[in-house]
């Protein structure tokens, strides 16, 4: 936690007038504010803790996102060993600095509320725990749990950075965590090396029913020597193993051009009585077949984002669910959270569907129903219909504030006749700017591959996110807000585009001053 502003006052202070008098008199009274120097500090500790009352409560301080995962305390980045089990989702995340890393774990009925835990898998011998995956073992193929056990055992399957890929597991339904004693279970030479291109890390296993075994996706490069002129995030690629019980691997295919947190799936095409499998790394997707052993591409290499470079990392997905949809949380990279007990956060839950938009198949994003469950009205707007018309029957700027808050949720409609035609929208202080054909916040635009229609925009204190055209193209933003935070406007900024529909809620906090706490 910062000082407060009382200490740091004082601490100024006495600085400034001992290195005064170090300029001023004799040795004799410098020694004596030296003493002065030692004594303020505690001077002013006990004033900070007179003014306590100014501190804002655990969960609601100034930058604090109301809506987006971040934890109680500490940087925190990738999203790792995500499982459903008895209406719980499981969230565990990177913590720490990269010398300890370790796995944090949060647990919700909704995606939205968490609660975090203690801690679930630490550093051993020196080798920080880095990212991986956690599956339910439910026909106990790795034979961690007794035949009378009351709950099936979880597995996480983790880069043990400089060892390999290690498995941990629990009995508990993931409250407690041990080591398996055979680890490594999977291991190359330059794992020892902990370079980021060169080193395996980052394991997704998934359930293979077909064949009765599990897969592994894997980032792993072939090679124990840079490529030259090559990019490192294209030095390597994904490569598939299988197993039958989770501790012996057999390499199968290797995919190239692919880097960190890798993720497979299988997705219905909308509209159609078909699916198709998407590979992904942490910055782009691919759509494909998946036979049990070898992933092959149908397309080409999309960004799974299109907002500032690097800013959407590090996705991974709940698959498995009861009424079947794939749910993907990703890291929202490079936040600044001057003065808060916490740094980063993590995106929205999201939806993930197969579109086929002009032929090629998209995946498409769109956050989780459960957020509406936070929806408030805000004042003075409870219709979809539209106040702005540009032909000027209508006003052509509407100023709302959201009830004093940093945290909402708009849904807007619009028709643009021309490329000329601009909508200019106001967030957190900050302005995007909308066209037919392109997105924009400052220095930052994305082309669209349609004509703009829709878009749903969530502001949550120090992000933004964008969904455009029922989430064919996303786009996600750190920003600090700035000026009037708490007002949202629209305005026409050229020619006479339409918006035919404008809904904008308040979204309502997550925390209480309770979370963080374990039962």
């Amino acid at each position: 936690m910062a000082r407060s502003q009382t200490q740091f006052d004082a601490a100024a202070w006495s600085s400034g007038i001992c290195s005064l008098w170090r300029n001023t008199l004799n040795q004799s009274c410098v020694l004596f504010f030296m003493i002065l120097i030692d004594i303020l500090p505690l001077n002013s500790s006990l004033i900070a803790q007179d003014s306590s009352q100014s501190v804002p409560p655990l969960y609601r301080e100034l930058l604090r996102p109301q809506f987006h995962f971040t934890a109680t305390a500490d940087y925190i980045n990738d999203p790792n060993g995500l499982f459903y089990l008895d209406g719980i989702y499981h969230l565990f995340f990177q913590t720490g600095p990269i010398t300890a890393k370790r796995w944090g774990h949060a647990i919700s009925t909704d995606m939205l509320h968490w609660r975090q835990l203690d801690d679930a898998i630490l550093p051993h011998e020196g080798h920080p725990v880095f990212s991986g995956c956690a599956v339910v073992d439910h026909n106990n193929t790795a034979g961690f749990a007794k035949s009378d056990a009351a709950h099936p055992p979880i597995v996480a399957i983790f880069t043990s950075w400089g060892v390999g890929q290690c498995l941990a597991y629990s009995l508990d339904s993931g409250k407690a965590w041990q080591r398996y004693d055979g680890n490594p279970v999977q291991t190359d030479p330059q794992d020892k090396l902990r370079s980021f291109p060169l080193t395996s890390r980052d394991p997704h296993v998934m359930w293979d029913p077909k064949h009765n075994r599990w897969v592994m996706v894997l980032y792993d490069n072939l090679n124990d020597h840079f490529i030259p002129n090559v990019h490192r995030h294209r030095q390597g690629g994904l490569s598939i193993f299988t197993s039958p019980d989770l501790k012996k691997w057999r390499r199968e295919s290797h995919l190239a051009g692919f880097y960190v947190c890798p993720d497979v799936f299988e997705l219905p095409i909308e509209d159609e009585d078909a699916t198709s499998w998407v590979a992904l790394d942490w910055s782009q997707y691919v759509v494909g077949s998946f036979d049990g052993t070898t992933f092959t591409p149908r397309t080409r290499p999309r960004p799974l984002d299109f907002g500032t470079k690097g800013t959407l990392s590090a996705n991974q997905s709940w698959k498995h669910l009861p009424d079947g949809r794939v749910v993907q949380i990703s890291w929202i990279r490079g936040g600044e959270y001057p003065g808060m007990p916490f740094d980063q956060q993590l995106s929205i839950p999201v939806e993930l569907r197969l579109r086929r938009i002009e032929g090629n198949l998209r995946l498409c994003k769109t956050p989780i129903r459960e957020l509406e469950s936070l929806w408030k009205p805000v004042r003075g707007h409870h219709t979809a219909a539209s106040p702005l018309d540009g032909n000027g029957t209508r006003k052509r700027e509407l100023p709302l504030d959201i009830d004093s808050g940093k945290s909402f949720d708009v849904a807007l409609k619009t028709e643009f006749s021309s490329d000329t035609e601009r909508l200019a929208m106001m967030v957190l202080g900050h302005t995007i700017e909308l066209s037919r054909d392109t997105i924009r916040l400052g220095e930052h635009q994305m082309a669209a591959d349609q004509p703009i229609r829709d878009v749903r925009l969530l502001a949550d204190v120090t992000s933004i996110e964008l969904f455009i055209n029922d989430g064919s193209q996303s786009l996600t933003f750190t920003v600090n807000p700035t000026g009037n935070a708490t007002q949202f406007s629209l305005r026409i900024s050229a020619g006479s585009p339409q918006v035919t529909s404008l809904l904008i809620h308040k979204v309502d906090s997550v925390w209480d001053t309770q979370n963080g706490k374990t039962d």
